[in-house]
């Protein structure tokens, strides 16, 4: 290695040292808030997993896992109520350990690894991952052609195509899922793909299905919201203003929907020249306060 790469090498290792402990000295907060979001996410994460397992889609074995992943994503946040003050001892630890790993792992690399060996190119990597999702899906679309009866095949084919945007794709395999079970919790499923599908416009066959839907009371809310969703894109802005104001009422303080479902409660009442502090619920409940 040249004289020039280490000196390079070097350059780099202490501007990514410097940049990592810019924050950590300065304490950042603005991590707590992120934080308290995906808490709440991998909170709604595990009641789904408690619903799948419930329902018999998913194996209590496979839950144990995914939930073991998630309680460690969990633990992984900083503490919400991390006290102001304290002793720093973690924080030169840290700091120690930010200046010494680059060194180590780079002299590490020069005893094991291969320096003299070209890097692989990013390209490369990219299309190594995707290639290895589409066989992984090519298998699975296989499988359920010649097992066309397992709902939890079809299930996780909704899935991942709804998480890699293949939104068409993920309705269809949720409408195979329907045909062999008609729960409420997976006909749910199915009416937000084709929601997905269609750009967001909540079509009436889209609309009849999350009405079914609304049996299964862990995801009602999302029914709910699709549904008066459906009535403000047909022109009624008003009751898709008090369904919204009712389910955010509904909701628990932590539930992950609450920032998207005030979002549009928001946008709702300026469109109808409402102040959103004034609205009420059915009842005649005064709105829930945000945190």
């Amino acid at each position: 290695m040249s004289l020039g790469l280490i000196l390079a090498f070097l350059g780099m290792t202490l501007l990514a040292v410097a940049l990592l402990m810019g924050p950590l000295i300065l304490r950042r907060r603005a991590a707590a808030s992120r934080d308290a979001y995906n808490l709440a996410v991998y909170r709604d994460q595990l009641a789904e997993l408690e619903r799948d397992v419930g329902r018999g889609v998913l194996d209590s074995g496979d839950a144990e896992a995914a939930k073991a992943e998630i309680g460690r994503r969990i633990l992984a946040l900083s503490p919400a109520a991390a006290p102001a003050t304290g002793s720093h001892a973690p924080h030169a630890f840290a700091i120690a350990v930010i200046v010494l790993l680059p060194f180590a792992a780079g002299a590490l690399y020069w005893q094991l690894g291969s320096p003299g060996l070209p890097d692989e190119p990013h390209d490369v990597v990219v299309a190594t991952q995707k290639l290895d999702i589409e066989t992984a899906l090519k298998q699975l679309e296989a499988h359920l052609a010649n097992h066309p009866d397992d709902l939890k095949g079809w299930l996780l084919l909704g899935r991942t195509d709804r998480d890699l945007g293949r939104y068409t794709q993920a309705a269809e395999a949720y409408r195979h899922a329907v045909d062999l079970s008609n729960q409420p919790s997976v006909v749910g499923d199915w009416a937000e793909a084709q929601v997905l599908a269609a750009g967001g416009a909540v079509t009436p066959e889209a609309a009849a299905a999350f009405k079914t839907a609304l049996a299964d009371p862990d995801s009602a809310p999302r029914s709910r919201f699709f549904l008066a969703l459906a009535d403000y894109q047909a022109g009624d802005k008003k009751k898709a203003l008090q369904e919204w104001v009712d389910l955010e009422a509904d909701s628990p303080d932590d539930a992950a929907w609450l920032p998207v479902l005030r979002q549009h409660i928001a946008e709702a009442a300026t469109s109808l020249g409402v102040d959103p502090t004034t609205l009420k619920t059915s009842s005649g409940a005064p709105r829930k306060a945000a945190n």
